[in-house]
């Protein structure tokens, strides 16, 4: 299994689709980060679009793989794969992150032609909608995805991931989403046992954040299951 995480925009959460949607849903995935401004955060190997050839053996190294490609080397990684006639094949889906914003719906656009001009065929390209207000109405802030991805790539109104508190919060954790909520910690018990206000709010923070990775960690699971990667 080796899946691709790119858009031709910045600022559509590719890290949340790779590391928090993907990773922990794939046994044993490595995720190779393709990024060459700063780290991410990400826990993976990082590399250049540009060394296209170091990036398909790095991958041909493990069973299971997650490229996430960096908005700032993704045109370089489209023009390696022109140059390496059928080295789309290789990958088994591509994961196109999108929002609602314009720049980024065009950029997504942008991105799912390219693919499809690659000859990537519609059944291995995914989309999934992301950083989504919980107000927003799907058939509208996404209808030029939609339109665009007829005949392209496959779109599902159920592969949502909504905006949450959550991922700030990620930024400031150094456990992933299972792992908080898997913390069997009784923090309701710890706040009473202290009468330390700043303690208690120690605490308090913990147990909202396992209530909030719960509630992601059941959606993620369900857009995994709806994009039908497998």
């Amino acid at each position: 299994m080796k899946v691709v995480v790119m858009n031709f925009s910045g600022n559509v959460g590719k890290s949340i689709i790779a590391q928090h949607l993907l990773q922990p849903r794939i046994e044993n995935a490595k995720l190779i980060s393709v990024e060459s401004i700063n780290s991410n955060g990400i826990n993976g190997e990082t590399m250049r679009g540009e060394k296209f050839t170091q990036i398909m053996e790095s991958a041909d190294e493990h069973d299971n793989v997650i490229i996430d490609v960096g908005a700032s080397n993704v045109e370089d990684f489209v023009n390696q794969m022109r140059n390496n006639i059928g080295s789309h094949e290789d990958f088994d889906f591509f994961v196109i992150p999108v929002t609602s914003k314009a720049k980024q719906i065009s950029d997504s656009i942008s991105t799912l032609d390219t693919l499809s001009e690659l000859g990537v065929p519609q059944e291995r390209i995914k989309i999934v909608m992301n950083m989504v207000d919980c107000n927003d109405v799907i058939s509208y802030e996404f209808k030029d995805i939609i339109q665009s991805a007829k005949g392209i790539a496959e779109f599902n109104s159920n592969a949502i991931i909504f905006e949450n508190e959550l991922f700030n919060r990620l930024n400031d954790e150094e456990r992933s989403i299972h792992d908080i909520v898997n913390d069997d910690t009784n923090y309701r018990e710890l706040i009473q046992s202290t009468e330390d206000k700043s303690q208690r709010r120690l605490y308090s923070h913990a147990l909202a954040t396992k209530r909030l990775a719960t509630g992601v960690q059941m959606t993620l699971d369900n857009v995994f299951k709806v994009i039908n990667i497998a």
